[in-house]
């Protein structure tokens, strides 16, 4: 794309490179040309001599003629940039560009800032523009343009120094207490040698309680330094080991900090109106009241306006930040210095008491010292009931006064509203994009905020488009926001390392499962591995896990059902893969899925309903586990276990067909020496799926190939079932004598297997066969033994499928009674299994009857109808005399509707077909 008008290039290589001017976006799409043009950037204004640019950009000596090389790539590099041409210009000492890199400004000014901040001793002001500058990087430094010489030395030296701005970042939050410890332990595992970061990682653990694990990394780093770079470690990693062993004092954060006056909110509040309002009333009397919910949904926020709006007519509010506190028993003498109390022993507790009377006293991130603030609650209720006290924390504290209130999302406009004002956009400003963006967060306001706040650098579109990073991406919080609240990472991270190791294991395994899981499941894929979690447990687990608004329960038709917030599902993921484990439970939740297949493969019967309601349920992990599948070496084969059973599923929700015979046809390709019968079962399914999305010359392909693995196995049940694929793909290409054939072959099969339904189906497909012959007699009596068969075993939607193929022979013969009772039957029990493509099917067999009566705008109607639910889920109508029977039945309504056809189809573009069915159901039976 070329800009128009002149100005200014803003260039940015944090990530790809992204060229901006007067705020429209472009890019060049060359690879040397956008190269030449960072190269001109980064001498920002200055001229570059050739024999410099030929160097940085082909190596020294690399090209012959590399002046007039030059000139041809300066000339390409002009005409993509279209108007604005001439911000490439010859200076005296060689080419020059107008532009700056305002990426790489931003990081500089921030790092003049750290250094600033660094001088005067102020470790938030550090952090804080530590993450204004690695919020700049929207990927790898200079990705685009690495492949030059130039471009691969700046993209060491920006990826050593995005290394630092992260070191200096987390070092200032070891310093004020709030690092998050899995991201600064992961970072340090990455780079194993960094002494600065190793050490950084060994405090946190220390802090964290696993202060064996903190000695343990210090021994690594020393063997590790040894092996590889043959030193020794620095004096400052000496004296750290030293004051670890002798558990020095000055390695954990201080406990008591003096009471933060209640800080203003800020900005307003968005959302959230009822509770506040509830809150206000419920705490004008004694009370205690817990705001429970998962990191970042908002409760300190709320419990921050609540507790201004209670300061504002001059009640007594006491805040306690309790989240600064590593030990339980600091609580207490907080809460003293707070109410300003002088005592010890017994006296100190009774006279805080007596010092909030009257007062709302605020203990916010309750969720680690659990029982001494139990113990303060309880010393309230005993002192009189004087006191109303507002409670922010993961889980219940759970004393027989409290009232627990749960906090979930936003309202979805509410959502919106408060991105769009956070970014300064009217109401009707991007809104589309911005509810995918707060959707993809979970609607929780703290991510909302940061997602906002990178306005500051990127489009709304552009983070939109990056939002599935989200936990990389959303860093940068305000400097009042307090450290947990810094990032998304850091307030999952916090609410995490709460959690005992186990705890940590399984809420990182159950992360495999999309959409949810049961506890069975769970049982069944997240137990055993290191460390060990006995299946028994998990249930106890996943009820702490819950408990401390980590994972989601839902209740459902088929019981309980847990599940994660995707922000917490990525943090945890993240979690699987560093704890080592994540290939081995992958591949136990590929199983399940497999297991899950297998037990669904039978479809139609009495159960069609359930099996349909389990598989849509469990979409999501199947479609993951077929994913992880296909893209980890060596597990293709596991595809063939979960996509080839449940093809019938993926069949009946046409929009899903292509995708599933893809993935089929990939793995296919992948595992070429499988199992003969696992291939050929998979040929067979990937052959019903191409013929139904279209293709039956494909299809014909497969069957021919999977009858032959069947047969060479003597596998009569898998002939059986195959022939009758091969009977439907000839019934396509309107060969019905082979049809014929191949259909009395399978019912022949079928009667010998013992199968009553693959006989009820052959006998279906052989009907088909002799009514595309014109032998209607025949076919009747054929379609008429299957209707019964399928009675005789319950199978709703072969008898559907049938019925229907008896109502368009009725139509040929003219008994349009019976063809009209056929079909009405047979819709009915479609709509009752919910199969899409059986409803369009026979609602197209209406139109025919619609015709016969004269009501052609009905059946052009019911057509339209169909005809786009067919486009829009892949499943064209693909048996050679049913597609004639419409294309006749169209053309009739059509030729009686003359010029008001074209405005039927128009009106009729937008109803449902749902509705549309259950009309037709009325007037069918009336």
């Amino acid at each position: 794309m070329s800009p128009s008008g002149d100005g200014e290039f803003e260039v940015r290589v944090l990530g790809p490179t992204e060229l901006r001017v007067h705020d429209e976006t472009f890019r060049v799409d060359r690879a040397l040309e956008r190269a030449l043009l960072v190269r001109l950037a980064l001498a920002r204004g200055h001229g570059v001599p050739d024999e410099t640019l030929a160097a940085d950009l082909w190596g020294e000596g690399q090209v012959d003629k590399p002046t007039e090389r030059l000139r041809v790539l300066i000339y390409r590099l002009r005409k993509a940039l279209g108007a604005h041409a001439a911000a490439v210009h010859r200076a005296p000492n060689g080419y020059a560009l107008k532009g700056r890199l305002t990426d790489l400004l931003a990081v500089e000014d921030e790092l003049l800032a750290i250094r600033a901040a660094r001088k005067s001793g102020q470790p938030s002001r550090i952090a804080a523009a530590a993450a204004e500058a690695l919020a700049q990087w929207r990927g790898p430094a200079f990705a685009d343009v690495r492949e030059t010489p130039y471009g691969a030395a700046e993209a060491a030296r920006l990826e050593s120094l995005h290394l630092d701005l992260l070191t200096d970042r987390l070092e200032a939050e070891l310093a004020l207490g709030t690092i998050a410890v899995s991201e600064v332990d992961q970072l340090a595992r990455r780079n194993p040698l960094n002494e600065r970061l190793v050490g950084l990682s060994v405090v946190a653990l220390y802090r964290a309680g696993r202060q064996a694990e903190a000695l343990a990394r210090v021994s690594d780093l020393r063997r590790a330094l040894a092996d590889q770079l043959g030193i020794d470690p620095s004096p400052a990693t000496l004296e750290l080991e030293l004051r670890l062993l002798r558990q020095d004092p000055s390695l954990l954060v201080p406990d008591v900090r003096p009471v933060e006056e209640v800080a203003e909110p800020g900005a307003s509040m968005i959302g959230r109106g009822a509770e506040v309002t509830a809150l206000l009333d419920r705490l004008r009397r004694p009370a205690v009241v817990t705001l429970t919910g998962a990191p970042g949904v908002g409760k300190t926020r709320l419990a921050r306006e609540v507790a201004n709006l209670v300061a504002h007519p001059g009640r007594p509010v006491i805040w306690l930040d309790l989240t600064r506190l590593s030990r339980g028993d600091a609580v207490l003498p907080s809460l003293a210095a707070a109410t300003h109390v002088d005592a010890a022993g017994n006296e100190l507790l009774p006279l805080c008491v007596t010092r909030l009377a009257g007062a709302l006293l605020v203990l916010d991130g309750a969720e680690h010292v659990l029982d001494p603030v139990a113990d303060l609650l309880m010393a309230i209720a005993d002192q009189g009931d004087r006191v109303s006290v507002l409670i922010t924390s993961q889980r219940p504290v759970r004393v027989s006064a409290e009232e627990v209130r749960p906090l979930g999302p936003l309202s979805r406009a509410d959502a919106i509203r408060l991105f769009q004002e956070r970014c300064g956009l009217g109401p009707d400003d991007d809104a589309e994009v911005a509810d995918t963006i707060c959707t993809a967060v979970d609607r929780y306001p703290l991510a909302i905020e940061l997602a906002a706040g990178l306005t500051r650098t990127l489009t709304v579109e552009q983070i939109a488009q990056r939002i599935e990073y989200r936990l990389r991406l959303l860093v940068g919080g305000a400097r009042s926001a307090g450290g947990r609240h810094s990032s998304l990472r850091t307030a999952i991270d916090w609410s995490c390392s709460l959690l005992d190791p186990l705890g940590q294991a399984l809420l990182h395994r159950v992360a495999v499962f999309a959409g949810g899981f049961t506890l069975e499941a769970a049982e069944e894929v997240a137990s055993g591995n290191e460390p060990p979690i006995a299946a028994a447990d998990v249930a106890p687990m996943l009820a702490d896990l819950h408990d401390r608004s980590l994972i989601t329960i839902s209740v459902e038709p088929g019981g309980h059902r847990f599940g994660l917030l995707e922000s917490i599902r990525d943090y945890a993921l993240e979690g699987l893969e560093a704890d080592g484990n994540e290939i081995d439970i992958r591949r136990r939740h590929a199983d399940w899925c497999a297991e899950l297949a297998a037990r669904t493969q039978r479809y139609g019967g009495a159960d069609h309903e359930l099996l349909v309601r389990e598989l849509s349920t469990e979409e999501a992990n199947l479609r993951s586990a077929v994913e992880w599948s296909l893209s980890t070496p060596g597990e293709a084969h596991r595809v063939l276990a979960i996509a080839a059973p449940t093809w019938w599923y993926w069949w009946s929700h046409g929009r899903l067909i292509v995708e599933a015979r893809n993935w089929l046809h990939r793995a296919l390709a992948i595992e070429e020496e499988a199992p003969p019968r696992d291939r050929a079962v998979a040929l067979r399914a990937t052959a019903s799926l191409t013929r139904n999305s279209g293709d039956a010359i494909g299809a014909l392909a497969l069957g021919e190939q999977a009858l032959a693995i069947f047969r060479s196995l003597g596998d009569d049940l898998g002939c059986t079932s195959t022939l009758v694929g091969l009977c439907i793909s000839n019934l396509a290409l309107a060969k019905f004598e082979t049809a014929l054939e191949l259909g009395l072959q399978a019912s022949e099969l079928a009667e010998f297997v013992g199968e009553p339904r693959l006989l009820g189906t052959a006998m279906n497909v052989t009907g088909g066969a002799l009514r595309g012959l014109g032998r209607l007699a025949e076919a009747e009596e054929r379609f008429q033994a299957a209707v019964e068969l399928w009675q005789r075993i319950d199978d709703r939607r072969g008898q559907a499928g049938t019925l229907g193929n008896l109502g368009l022979v009725h139509q040929r013969t003219g008994d349009l009674a019976r063809a009209r009772e056929r079909l009405r039957d047979a819709l009915q029990l479609y709509r009752e299994i919910d199969l899409t493509e059986g409803i369009i099917d026979i609602v197209e067999l209406v139109a025919g009857l619609e015709v016969a009566a004269g009501r052609h705008w009905s059946a052009l109607r019911i057509l339209t109808v169909a005809g786009i639910q067919r486009i829009r889920l892949g499943v064209p109508l693909i048996i050679a005399d049913e597609l004639e029977a419409r294309d006749l039945v169209e053309e009739a309504a059509r030729s009686a509707l003359g010029a008001d056809a074209d405005a039927v189809v128009a009106a009729s573009r937008d109803d449902s077909l749902t509705e549309l069915a259950d009309e037709l159901l009325v007037s069918l039976s009336g």
